[in-house]
């Protein structure tokens, strides 16, 4: 890898998951790559997204968490989730908005992503750190 410290956002919709918790390790333990979470999946309780100034707030928030990155995980196994579709199809738009990669992942253990979060990514990789990575650079399968 490079001497590059990647800045990523993973997709989160607002509370831990398994897979977002596997990926934070499997991109620690990467030998040669430095980077840093950009995903926080936490917000402030107080906020109430299902009204327009909390949706404003949330919004600007994940944007601002978005903006500095090199590119976004989508996670197929947090948009399958129905409840948190709504954030990981905002949080690709945010993405897009900046220019930044979509890379998608497939829930982990499958092989391919279901044909709707497949849309909302750039590229598909597998659970793999290089792979992931050299999509960010745009050295990576298509």
């Amino acid at each position: 890898m490079s001497d590059r410290v990647y800045d990523i956002f993973i997709t989160h919709a607002w509370r831990y998951h398994e897979d977002w918790t596997r990926m934070g390790e499997l991109l620690d333990r990467s030998a040669g790559l430095s980077w840093r979470n950009f995903s926080v999946p936490w917000y402030d309780p107080a906020l109430d997204p299902n009204t327009e100034t909390g949706k404003r707030l949330v919004d600007r928030w994940l944007e601002q968490q978005i903006i500095p990155t090199c590119g976004i995980i989508v996670l197929s196994s947090v948009y399958e989730n129905n409840s948190a579709r709504k954030w990981v199809k905002l949080e690709a738009e945010l993405a897009r908005r900046h220019n930044k990669p979509v890379v998608g992942v497939p829930a982990f253990g499958e092989s391919a992503m279901s044909p709707e979060a497949s849309q909302l990514v750039d590229r598909v990789c597998p659970w793999s750190a290089e792979q992931i990575i050299a999509a960010f650079d745009g050295t990576g399968p298509a």
